[in-house]
């Protein structure tokens, strides 16, 4: 058992390969692949709803779920070193949320579940047990189930790994329900130009069923162990993990201390870190929204040394759509631009020069009123950076 090991080293964070060329291979993939994974969802549905309708006839689930798991590129096979299935109870490691429906296919071994009812569940190679709320109930229906000649697969690490560092820590449960214990290893193989990692930390089931649709196929690979019995007077503990010992040996990995809490728990932080920094580059972004190009501040200063009842933000926004001082100037006097004047400019305003002429905007068509002010803003324009000379 190796105690440095961190939950970190037993999951993977990201669905594409590190390899470029593995990349570029999913690239030139994907038209194709998103095509295959939309196929594949329609015809799984039908094959679906199709065994819902046959409820009655059990005997025909297992071969449409053959066809469909074909359809999907489920591919099962046994290694050439795997010994004869002697026992009933079936322990085996995790990878996946696809490992029971591979064993299923493989060995007719079903997988306790309280997620779904029947016929569902035993469609998908699962025992309901949403009837057994209890440890108690759950435990004397299983041993029951498996004294009746059906197998039983449980995976005692409670959550999926990536197979190649260590095992989380097995639960004793399957010793609880039975003495004698067959473990079976699996390992997973995809081809090379379409080498999208199995399982992902913090991805959802439907995002897992795509990428499994994506890909051209999936080979699960199966090596049955030889059973294991328990000694006279042996504990749970000390039996599971003989059973643990003889899987990570098979796929030469570790054993740890970790178990499926300290990945719920790391799985937990990773995802609020996610989300933490997504948050941070939301911000980011919002602040270098007010990070304006130097030019369009130049203008800016400009229009509101015309205009200094004008609110900056909305010079800004204006100057960026018509890029010149002069259109925005006219369109906050016609009106164009809809604003709230500020209540007290921040610059000081020059005290405004009476004129001896009398008011007429009151009586002055838009037009007029319109010419006025514009050539009112051009004469403080011109006054204030002494432009007179540019002036014909």
């Amino acid at each position: 058992m190796t105690s440095d090991i961190t939950v970190e080293n037993l999951v993977v964070k990201s669905r594409f390969p590190k390899s470029i060329d593995k990349k570029i291979g999913i690239i030139v993939y994907f038209p194709l692949g998103f095509i295959i994974a939309i196929l594949r969802a329609f015809i799984s549905l039908n094959v679906l709803f199709l065994t819902v309708l046959l409820t009655r006839y059990p005997w025909i689930r297992r071969p449409l779920l053959r066809i469909m798991c074909g359809v999907i590129g489920l591919i099962v096979v046994e290694n050439d070193k795997s010994v004869p299935k002697k026992n009933q109870m079936i322990v085996s490691n995790h990878l996946s949320m696809f490992d029971h429906v591979a064993l299923h296919l493989a060995i007719g071994s079903y997988t306790p579940t309280r997620k779904f009812a029947d016929p569902i569940a035993s469609f998908f190679g699962l025992v309901s047990m949403l009837h057994h709320e209890n440890v108690t109930s759950a435990t004397a229906f299983l041993k029951q189930f498996i004294s009746n000649g059906r197998s039983l697969v449980l995976f005692p690490e409670g959550a999926t790994t990536n197979g190649k560092s260590a095992l989380l820590r097995f639960s004793t449960f399957p010793t609880v329900i039975s003495d004698v214990l067959q473990p079976v290893v699996i390992k997973t193989r995809r081809p090379s130009f379409a080498d999208v990692n199995l399982s992902v930390l913090g991805s959802s089931w439907f995002t897992e069923i795509f990428w499994f649709f994506f890909v051209p196929y999936t080979v699960f690979e199966y090596k049955l162990l030889r059973v294991i019995e328990r000694s006279e007077d042996e504990s749970n503990e000390a039996m599971i993990t003989r059973v643990e010992t003889a899987i990570s040996h098979e796929l030469n990995i570790s054993t740890s201390n970790l178990n499926k809490n300290d990945k719920a728990e790391y799985e937990k932080k990773y995802l609020l870190e996610l989300s933490d920094n997504k948050r941070k580059q939301n911000k980011n972004v919002a602040l270098n929204d007010f990070e304006e190009d130097p030019e369009i501040l130049r203008m800016a200063v400009q229009v509101s040394d015309v205009l200094p009842y004008v609110p900056n933000n909305v010079i800004i926004a204006n100057l960026k759509r018509t890029k010149s001082v002069d259109i925005t100037i006219t369109n906050i006097l016609d009106g164009t631009v809809k604003y709230t004047p500020l209540v007290k400019s921040s610059r000081e305003l020059k005290p405004a020069v009476k004129s001896s002429e009398p008011n007429n905007f009151g009586v002055a068509s838009f037009v007029e009123r319109k010419a006025k002010l514009i050539d009112e803003a051009r004469k403080r324009y011109i006054n204030k950076h002494n432009l007179h000379h540019l002036v014909q």
